[in-house]
């Protein structure tokens, strides 16, 4: 009888419906890691086949006593919260689950972009105070998608799903990866261009690439300034792949138009965080990816590459420590 040790709030959404996706005959354990003692952890692990992991981070002596441990399986796609160093030292091969949440991100990149262009936090707040329609949103700064260039940075499960959402406004797709994407290009007329090219073509500029050392500030002082005035920037990737600092100074300057951001550097953002006084920038708290319809996707995603390992397969989504 295969046992795993689910890492997870028991009485969350995600738990709930993973309940729904449990093989039969499996012993599966949820713990919130959050609530229970280390040596509670240590004792799930001890003999456990495989690891899930959503919204939490074993520490050090619980992944030292998986020793046992097939497959660290990720509920979510970004896995820069997990040691790789570490996992890999143990020869424990982590897995995410890239691709079960690229509709809700992708959607997110959409309904910030619109919130943007079309000022709707601002409309809003003004409705709802009385005043009506802001100066503002009176249509002279008020924007469509319709024919934009957007740069997409990142054509990987996520960018190419906003490739297939900006199919039916008719737009012009940049993109930047490290891998070259033919299919994209024939099926959504996307071409490749570098990292420069991109920023100072873009209209709409989106951020899909995981945070890795190299990702690190990958948009910083340099790549804001290749930028036009007119253009927005949308990150519903990861906090640091984007330097705070120098997009509040750019942001300052109007030195762009704006920037739809659902991550932070640091999270949860603090209600001092210098973005929030800016008034051209929107932003959400991470919660692109969550989404009702996600949390059966990564549920079956997660115990059927379970099972794709104890049979003698490789996992799908496995990565390494970069």
């Amino acid at each position: 009888m295969p046992k795993v040790a689910y890492f997870i709030p028991p009485e969350s959404p995600m738990a709930t419906i993973s309940r729904d996706f449990i093989p039969a005959g499996w012993d599966v354990t949820m713990m919130d890691a959050s609530v229970a003692t280390e040596q509670e952890q240590i004792d799930l692990v001890s003999d456990a086949d495989a690891m899930i992991v959503f919204g939490a981070k074993p520490k050090e002596s619980v992944l030292r006593a998986a020793k046992n441990v097939r497959l660290y399986q990720l509920g979510s796609a970004g896995y820069d919260g997990v040691d790789m160093q570490l996992t890999g030292e143990l020869g424990m091969p982590v897995a995410t689950a890239s691709g079960t949440n690229a509709e809700g991100v992708a959607e997110q990149f959409i309904a910030l972009t619109l919130a943007l262009y079309r000022h709707l936090t601002w409309v809003d707040v003004s409705v709802r105070e009385g005043g009506w329609i802001p100066e503002r949103a009176r249509g002279m700064e008020t924007f469509e998608i319709l024919g934009k260039t957007v740069g997409i940075i990142g054509a990987g499960y996520i960018g190419s799903t906003v490739m297939r959402l900006l199919s039916g406004f008719n737009c012009n797709i940049l993109y930047h990866d490290v891998l070259a994407k033919p299919e994209l290009e024939e099926t959504y007329g996307a071409k490749p261009v570098s990292l420069d090219e991109l920023l100072s073509e873009s209209d709409i500029i989106t951020v899909h690439v995981p945070l890795l050392e190299s990702t690190h500030h990958f948009i910083s002082t340099r790549e804001l300034a290749l930028m036009k005035e007119s253009a927005i920037l949308i990150n519903t990737s990861r906090g640091p792949t984007v330097d705070q600092a120098a997009l509040v100074e750019t942001l300052k300057a109007r030195k762009i138009w704006g920037a739809g951001i659902d991550v932070f550097e640091t999270e949860p953002a603090e209600a001092d965080n210098p973005l929030f006084e800016l008034d051209n920038i929107v932003v959400s708290g991470h919660v692109a990816g969550p989404t009702r319809e996600s949390f059966p996707r990564r549920a079956e995603f997660a115990f059927a590459n379970i099972k794709r390992v104890l049979e003698g397969d490789e996992a799908i989504n496995i990565v390494t420590a970069t």
